[in-house]
């Protein structure tokens, strides 16, 4: 039995561009400096390139003291190896970026501490509206040592945070939203239609709880894909007026991750949209098991939109 199946309704742009109220986007956006953030650097700066009104702070977290193995055994001064360090993460910060086509009035600052509590704190001092970080390497021992930052920043934020692969240089010409009808798969399907140009895509999927087979008219999973279908033209109905490009609408089956994820590789898409739900505990600490298997096993830009 087939574990995904999709059906396509296609809505076309409209002739004349919409018209977006003008708002401010202050964006931060995380980097070390190294490989695994300069993806996540060219989103940012083709972010402000296609929103002239962006204001973006490149921030850079260090670690407190001991930073590796060896400063354990150092003599120095816990205080004075951290700023030390900070220091040289920022000299890092503004040469990466000054290196960095379009970033010319880009903020750069450095801070320590622990890397997902800084982003979270300085985004909240800052405004931001939105985090771009590095999405980091999916190996065990990376995920045992914490090293998933990108995780542990959208368990606590309060605005989208769009994790980018060191591959990408560019904004996603093709998008997939995962949409299950809440308020913040709604939020995440707005962001998602303003990040995709004119010539590009973005596919609107909810993921049905029914694993195919055959159905009879009326029956109740004829009426629920009936309902789905529906509801999901009323959604791009809705964010008609944030998008420039095409959309499609497509009901997916199978096990939520996998099918998501199957989707996005067949249609080469650069981004996945998510909700972030509700911010109780227990999702604070899980993340949500479909958001958790999308991060871990996406080889594209994800997003994760809270409610707004």
């Amino acid at each position: 039995m087939p574990t995904t199946s999709r059906s396509v309704r296609r809505s076309r742009r409209p002739a004349a561009r919409p018209t977006r109220p003008a708002s401010r986007r202050r964006l931060l956006v995380a980097t070390t400096g190294e490989l695994e953030s300069r993806g996540a650097l060219r989103f940012a700066a083709a972010l402000g390139d296609r929103f002239p009104d962006t204001s973006v702070l490149a921030l850079g977290v260090s670690p407190p003291f001991p930073h590796d193995v060896t400063n354990m055994l150092s003599l120095e001064q816990p205080a004075l190896a951290d700023e030390e360090h900070r220091q040289k993460l920022l000299e890092t910060v503004r040469r990466v970026v000054a290196d960095l086509p379009g970033a010319e009035g880009w903020d750069k600052m450095a801070v320590t501490g622990t890397p997902s509590d800084e982003i979270n704190r300085v985004a909240e001092r800052l405004g931001a509206t939105m985090v771009v970080i590095g999405l980091g390497r999916h190996r065990r021992l990376d995920r045992i040592f914490g090293s998933e930052t990108a995780i542990d920043v959208m368990r606590h934020a309060s605005v989208p945070v769009v994790a980018v692969p060191a591959s990408t240089r560019s904004l996603p010409e093709r998008a997939l939203v995962a949409m299950d009808f809440t308020d913040a798969s709604m939020a995440a399907a707005t962001l998602s239609a303003q990040l995709v140009p004119q010539q590009g895509v973005l596919y609107v999927a909810h993921v049905c709880p029914f694993l195919g087979g055959p159905t009879e008219p009326g029956d109740l999973i004829d009426l629920y894909r009936a309902g789905a279908q529906a509801k999901l033209d009323e959604v791009v109905g809705r964010i008609r007026g944030h998008a420039d490009c095409a959309m499609e609408t497509v009901l997916l089956e199978g096990e939520p991750a996998d099918a998501i994820l199957k989707f996005a590789k067949r249609q080469r898409c650069g981004l996945i949209g998510l909700g972030g739900h509700e911010q109780g505990l227990l999702d604070r600490i899980l993340l949500g098991s479909i958001r958790t298997k999308v991060l871990r096993g996406a080889t594209c830009s994800v997003l994760i939109a809270p409610p707004r």
